[in-house]
């Protein structure tokens, strides 16, 4: 059963990471005054996805993730967790 939680574990923290992503995603394209259309427009990515990954239904891919926080002036990072 140890090995259940353990991987339970691990699943809420990757969600709750890919979650953070997200919110601060949409608080930068917000604090932006861009709509998901204006970032549509500008990174080539259809806004159905951009709405999607917003509403978690969507889990982003690394590139769609690249493309769209291009025109917000931001990148992805790899960065030590923190325990």
């Amino acid at each position: 059963m140890d090995k259940v939680k353990r991987y339970i574990d691990k699943e809420k923290q990757i969600s709750e990471m890919e979650y953070e992503l997200i919110t601060e995603f949409i608080k930068l394209r917000k604090d932006s005054n861009l709509t998901q259309q204006d970032i549509a427009n500008q990174s080539k990515v259809i806004r159905i996805t951009i709405a999607r990954i917003e509403n978690g239904m969507n889990s982003p891919q690394i590139k769609t993730m690249l493309q769209i926080l291009e025109p917000l002036g931001y990148t992805l990072k790899i960065e030590k967790i923190k325990k």
